[in-house]
C-alpha cells in the first residue's frame, strides 16, 4: 500500500464526519424551527470580559474587564510577541472566564437577501450556496451568521441580513484566547455593545440550534423541561398499561382453561388407561425381578410376556425351590406349574405361568 492511500482514506473519513455533523445540525435546526424555539439576544447579554476589534485601520484591540467594581480597559496589540501572556495576565488565576468579542462592521462582508419564507428551515445551506455563487468566499473559509430583518406576508418572502467574516481575521484571536485559558463567545458585530447585531459568528448560522442548546429564555427552558417530563410520563404510563393488559390476558386464558375442564375428555382418558393396562410389563424390569428372586441353584432359560401373564422356563434340582421363590415376585400373583420334564444332566426343566397381579389366576 502506497503512502498516499492512508492520507486519502483519512481525508475521506474526515469529510464523512464533517458531512454527518452538518446533516445532524441541519436536522436539529429544522426540528427547532418547527418546534417554535425562539432566538435570544446573546449579543446583548452582559459579559465580564469584552474584546473590541476596531476598524481595520486600527493597530490593536481593546479589552474591557468588568469583574471589579470599576471597569478597566486594556489596549493590546495582537501582533505583539507577548500578546498571549498579556491575555493570561488579564485573566489572572480565575477559571471559567469567558470573553465576548465585538467586531467592527468594517471587518465584515454584509449583504441583504430577499428569499422565500419556505427556505427558513434550511437557511444556512441556502446562504452557503448563495455565498459561493455570488462571492469569491468559500463557506469553510469564513465565520458567518444571519438574522431576519423583515417579512413580506403578501409575497411570502423574508429579508435576511447575512454577515461574513474571514477566518484569517478571527482565528488568530480565538487561538490566543484559548492559549490564555479564556473561552470565546459570543462573537457579534457592531460599532459598540449597545448597537450590536443579533449575531454570533461562532454558530455558523445555526440560529435555532444555538437557541436550543444555550441562551434560551427561562420560559423556553421550562417548556422544554415540561415537554420532556410529559414524554417520560407518557412512556411510563404506556409501559404500565401494556403490563396490565398482558397480565389480564394471562389471567383470562388461565380462567378459560380451568372453566373448560381437563384438556383430555373422560372417554379418551378411559381408553388410554385401558390401552396402558393391556400392555405387557417391561421385559427388562421383569428379568431384574427374577434375578433377585431366584436362588443360585435355579437358572432361567426363557421368558415370554403378554397382557395377562408371564411364562418362565427354567432348570432346577426340584419343583419346590423355584415355586417358593416365585410366590413373592413383585407384580405377579402366585405361580402355577404348567410343565415338568427331566433334563439330561438330572435336573428338571420347568415351565411356570405367573399371572399379573390383580387379574387373578388362569383356571
Amino acid at each position: 500500500m502506497s503512502a498516499t492511500e492512508p492520507a486519502a482514506s483519512g481525508r475521506a473519513l474526515s469529510s464523512l464526519r464533517a458531512s454527518g455533523r452538518a446533516a445532524l445540525r441541519d436536522g436539529l435546526d429544522t426540528a427547532a424551527h418547527w418546534l417554535g424555539l425562539s432566538d435570544t439576544r446573546r449579543d446583548r447579554a452582559p459579559a465580564l470580559l469584552t474584546i473590541h476589534l476596531g476598524a481595520p485601520a486600527g493597530t490593536g484591540l481593546i479589552v474591557i474587564d468588568r469583574r471589579a467594581e470599576e471597569a478597566r480597559s486594556h489596549r493590546l496589540d495582537p501582533a505583539a510577541d507577548d500578546f498571549g501572556e498579556r491575555l493570561a495576565a488579564i485573566r489572572g488565576g480565575q477559571a471559567g472566564v469567558r470573553a465576548k468579542i465585538l467586531v467592527d462592521p468594517a471587518y465584515c462582508f454584509v449583504r441583504t437577501l430577499n428569499l422565500p419564507s419556505a427556505v427558513l428551515p434550511r437557511m444556512r445551506a441556502v446562504l452557503a450556496q448563495e455565498l459561493e455563487a455570488a462571492t469569491p468566499f468559500r463557506a469553510e473559509s469564513v465565520h458567518s451568521d444571519w438574522y431576519v430583518e423583515g417579512e413580506d406576508a403578501q409575497t411570502r418572502t423574508i429579508r435576511v441580513r447575512h454577515v461574513v467574516l474571514k477566518r484569517t481575521r478571527l482565528d488568530p484571536l480565538l487561538a490566543a484566547l484559548a492559549q490564555a485559558g479564556i473561552a470565546a463567545g459570543p462573537v457579534t458585530v457592531g460599532g459598540d455593545e449597545a448597537r450590536s447585531l443579533p449575531l454570533d459568528l461562532l454558530t455558523g448560522g445555526h440560529r435555532a440550534l444555538q437557541s436550543f442548546t444555550g441562551g434560551s429564555r427561562g420560559g423556553d427552558l421550562a417548556l422544554i423541561a415540561g415537554a420532556l417530563l410529559l414524554l417520560l410520563g407518557a412512556f411510563c404510563g404506556f409501559r404500565r398499561h401494556q403490563e396490565a393488559t398482558l397480565a389480564a390476558l394471562d389471567a383470562a386464558f388461565t380462567e378459560a382453561r380451568r372453566a373448560s375442564g381437563p384438556a383430555v375428555q373422560a372417554p379418551l382418558r378411559a381408553g388410554a388407561a385401558a390401552i396402558l393396562a393391556g400392555h405387557a410389563p417391561p421385559v427388562a424390569e421383569t428379568w431384574d425381578a427374577l434375578a433377585q428372586a431366584l436362588p443360585d441353584t435355579v437358572a432361567a432359560t426363557s421368558l415370554r410376556l403378554d397382557a395377562e401373564s408371564a411364562y418362565l422356563t427354567l432348570t432346577a434340582p426340584d419343583e419346590a425351590t423355584p415355586l417358593a421363590a416365585l410366590a413373592h415376585l413383585p407384580g405377579f400373583a402366585a405361580p402355577s406349574l404348567r410343565l415338568s420334564q427331566p433334563d439330561a444332566d438330572g435336573r428338571l426343566r420347568l415351565l411356570f405361568e405367573l399371572p399379573r397381579a390383580g387379574r387373578g389366576a388362569r383356571p
